[in-house]
C-alpha cells in the first residue's frame, strides 16, 4: 500500500477530562494528515509535472469534505513519542475522493504499526470557488491520487451490527 505516514506529536492539552485525547483532537490529526497530502511535492507520476502538489493541481477550486466517519478502536493517552496518521485514497469519483486514514503508534522494534487508535474515512469534494457547485477532477489529479490508492479501511462495527 502507498501510504503517506504523518508523525503525530501529542500536546497535554489534546487531553480531555477523561485522560485520553479527546475524539474532535483525533479528527484534527486526521485533518492535518490530508492537508500534508494535498501538499506533497510528488515526482515520477507520467502525466504530472514533476514537484506540483495536489493543492496546485487544483487550479483555484477549494476541496472540502463532504462525509467523514471515524471509528475509535483504542482510548489514546498522552505520550512522548509521536503516534503516526497514515492516510490514502480508496476511490477517485467523478468530483470527489474517498480518503482512508489510520491513527497508529509506532513500533520500532517490529518495524510497523503497533496498536490503532481509530480508522477513518472522508469523501472529499472538488467545488467551484465562487458557485459552490461540484468540479470534476482533470487527469493529472486523477493521476496523483491513484499514487495514493489502495484498499479502504475495514470499519469493525457498523451501526445496526452488535
Amino acid at each position: 500500500m502507498t501510504s503517506l505516514g504523518v508523525p503525530v506529536h501529542m500536546r497535554f492539552g489534546d487531553i480531555d477530562s477523561f485522560g485520553h485525547v479527546n475524539n474532535v483532537v483525533q479528527l484534527q490529526y486526521l485533518e492535518d494528515a490530508r492537508v500534508r497530502l494535498s501538499e506533497m511535492r510528488i515526482e515520477g507520476i507520467e502525466g504530472v509535472p514533476d514537484g506540483t502538489t495536489f493543492r496546485k493541481l487544483t487550479g483555484g477550486h477549494l476541496t472540502v469534505v463532504g462525509r467523514q466517519e471515524v471509528e475509535y478502536t483504542a482510548q489514546l493517552h498522552y505520550r512522548l513519542d509521536p503516534i503516526v496518521a497514515q492516510v490514502w485514497v480508496s476511490h477517485v469519483g467523478r468530483t470527489s475522493y474517498v480518503l482512508n486514514y489510520r491513527l497508529q503508534e509506532r513500533d520500532s522494534e517490529r518495524g510497523d504499526g503497533g496498536t490503532v487508535f481509530a480508522v477513518a474515512q472522508s469523501t472529499t469534494v472538488q467545488i467551484d470557488r465562487g458557485t459552490g457547485e461540484p468540479q470534476p477532477l482533470t487527469d493529472e489529479q486523477r493521476r496523483f491520487l491513484a499514487f495514493y490508492q489502495a484498499e479502504p479501511v475495514a470499519f469493525g462495527r457498523r451501526p445496526g451490527g452488535e
